[in-house]
């Protein structure tokens, strides 16, 4: 189709690039720029929205092996290229080596037409020949040697920077480390809480069904339910009636971690946006009070929000630093879970983008915010209470090394195994040192490192 003499651009292609726009030029999260940007074209057809989704997490996970792909066919180095350009020739290598559903015309005339519009027709020129070249020699690309460097050659193929496979070959191991970055570059699967306060997951299962999808019930955390093929979870009437709410399955373990009884006082204390909340408040049957706190203003409405939707009342939610003194008003608490924040690893499936945004020598610094939170928090937690600590990442300094500082320097507190207590299946995600410890290659999860800790009478 031919509009003013040019090829009309489809808009899940036009879409996906204003993503990795204000993904790479403004820092944005590829989810929430994804999510508005699908918002904003309310009739958008189900494949279009599929495809733009496909294409905005598909380039901005394999962009290291579409840059060295598309190096091999440009006379310019890709550090050279203007940015809009770039991100043309990285959107349509993605489609080029990874859709086969996509003719490769296609992908060659929509990325040229793009360039057209973005930068004039001598820079689509350009466009239009490294991605013929790319299409016509895809098959005789010599990739990186392993045999040469390991490192370098799993980084390029799998596409990650090479500091990260360089610590998962010394951490897992060649089979492992492989195994593990095939699952990070996988889509991550459609978890949600099943709300208790309303009926059982069988029920959910079967209105997920009514709505023509389908549902798998977690073996390991109870509630937790997996959806299959879901686009968009917010037009489900069960989303709408508060019969679920989006949270992984390793965030969900770690809810059952903190254990809180029906009648206790609950701190959250990086409460937003209401996730972990939620399901504290269904595993306390909704009675007694859990705080949830949250240090930006701004997102403390959307766990109001949430409460409200899955008709929660024992929930109040305020804007805090933890970081700093307590409110006077906020006394002791029964249980404290911290969900601190952290360097992301363990979320790549949904945030590909963090692997090419962190640096290692991030890391300390990001232990030394864990750090002043844990300190702040230990002092709220009642003598005999629990204290949780988790993260959404696997590092040392953010993990078992900020437990064992933490521990040394708070002699009134002692870490907990789980396992001690009443059997249930999430206890096959606890690990020899009897921390919670889940993995997307093992438990189709996210990865996640949390400890329970009791305060000493």
């Amino acid at each position: 189709m031919k509009t003013g003499g040019r090829r009309k651009i489809s808009p899940a292609r036009s879409i996906a690039l204003q993503v990795l726009r204000r993904v790479e030029a403004e820092g944005a999260f590829s989810s929430l720029a994804l999510n508005h940007a699908l918002r904003r074209h309310a009739t958008l057809s189900p494949e279009d929205r599929a495809l733009a989704t496909e294409l905005t997490y598909g380039t901005l996970r394999w962009r290291r092996r579409l840059d060295y792909a598309l190096s091999a066919h440009s006379h310019r180095r890709l550090e050279k290229v203007e940015p809009s350009l770039l991100r043309i020739l990285r959107l349509s290598a993605y489609q080029l080596m990874f859709l086969d559903s996509i003719p490769d015309w296609a992908a060659v005339d929509q990325g040229t037409e793009m360039a057209v519009v973005m930068r004039g027709r001598r820079a689509a020129g350009y466009v239009n020949g490294v991605l013929r070249g790319l299409a016509g020699n895809r098959e005789r690309i010599e990739w990186p040697a392993a045999e040469k460097d390991p490192v370098h050659a799993l980084a390029v193929m799998h596409s990650f920077p090479d500091w990260l496979v360089k610590w998962w070959l010394q951490l897992f191991g060649q089979k492992r480390a492989e195994e593990f970055m095939q699952a990070l570059n996988l889509p991550a699967p459609m978890w949600v809480r099943a709300n208790s306060l309303r009926g059982k997951p069988e029920k959910l299962a079967s209105l997920i069904a009514a709505s023509g999808y389908h549902a798998d019930q977690s073996d390991l955390v109870p509630g937790a339910v997996m959806l299959q093929q879901v686009g968009d979870v917010t037009s489900l009437a069960a989303h709408q009636e508060g019969w679920f709410h989006v949270q992984d399955l390793a965030a969900q373990a770690v809810c059952h971690l903190l254990a809180p009884k029906p009648g206790q006082r609950i701190l959250d204390a990086c409460g937003a946006p209401g996730g972990k909340t939620a399901t504290l408040a269904q595993l306390m049957n909704d009675q007694g009070e859990i705080l949830s706190v949250d240090i930006h203003p701004a997102r403390i409405g959307l766990v109001r929000q949430l409460a409200e939707r899955l008709r929660i009342t024992c929930v109040r939610a305020m804007a805090h630093d933890l970081a700093g003194p307590p409110p006077g008003d906020f006394n002791t608490f029964d249980r404290v879970l911290l969900d601190a924040p952290c360097s992301s690893i363990g979320v790549l499936r949904r945030h590909p983008e963090i692997r090419w945004r962190l640096a290692p020598d991030e890391l300390a610094h990001i232990a030394n915010t864990q750090r002043e939170l844990l300190d702040s928090v230990a002092g709220l937690v009642k003598p005999g209470g629990t204290l949780v600590y988790s993260v959404c990442t696997f590092t040392q300094e953010e993990g078992p090394g900020q437990i064992r500082s933490f521990l040394a320097d708070h002699p009134e507190f002692e870490q907990i195994d789980p396992r001690t207590g009443k059997k249930a299946p999430w206890h096959a995600m606890i690990d020899d040192s009897g921390a919670l410890a889940t993995w997307p290659d093992i438990h189709n999860a996210d990865a996640f490192f949390a400890v329970r800790m009791q305060k000493k009478q």
